[in-house]
């Protein structure tokens, strides 16, 4: 009797143990957590940009977040051009001759490197206009604020700049829309768009 007494309890702690193992495992406790995508930043805000004017909201996303990969998802890296500010161009020539989308992802993860704050960056346009291209893109036009809080103000970096934009969008196989070419423009001597990119560029 004594022996089948301790049958009946080791089967039920093997019972117990395999029970409470399932229930563990089907949540998840030890799975082991993705890693982050390299100069991924925090959150996510991306959506599919079946509509021009969503590549805008993606782009202020991107900067709110200091996500590279959204920010770069926005660029068309097969045909993406970008023309700097007077000002930017004529400070240094040789750095815009072949600018491509990977200088904008060096830019962009160097400035998210040095940022000092989560929150707080942010991208405001104003005057937006859209325009439909004779091949079917879409041209917007605004005027932007851009300021994002970082650890280069002790070298008489601003932490906002200002000027206008031309971006010219187009539309792939699948209907997405992404930047095609960018064109940046000052106001007198701002401190550029253009301007933050060279700066973080060089890092």
């Amino acid at each position: 009797m004594i022996n089948s007494e301790k049958h009946i309890a080791t089967f039920l702690i093997i019972t117990f143990v395999m029970l409470a193992g399932f229930i563990l495992s089907g949540c998840g406790i030890f799975e082991t957590r993705g890693a982050e995508e390299p100069g991924a930043g925090t959150g996510s805000g991306f959506q599919q940009p079946d509509r021009p004017e969503l590549v805008i909201s993606n782009m202020q996303s991107a900067v709110a977040n200091l996500n590279t990969v959204n920010y770069i998802r926005s660029l068309n890296e097969e045909s993406f051009e970008f023309t700097p500010a007077s000002v930017a161009l004529d400070n240094d020539p040789q750095l815009w001759q072949s600018w491509s989308t990977e200088d904008e992802e060096t830019y962009f993860n160097n400035l998210r490197a040095s940022a000092q704050n989560q929150s707080g960056h942010v991208l405001q346009l104003s005057n937006e206009q859209r325009t439909t291209l004779p091949d079917g893109g879409e041209r917007i036009t605004a005027s932007y604020s851009l300021s994002v809080f970082h650890n280069r103000t002790s070298t008489s970096v601003p932490n906002v700049a200002t000027g206008n934009f031309i971006m010219d969008l187009v539309q792939d196989e699948s209907g997405l829309w992404s930047i095609a070419s960018w064109t940046d423009n000052g106001s007198g001597s701002s401190f550029t768009w253009s301007d933050f990119k060279a700066v973080f560029y060089r890092d």
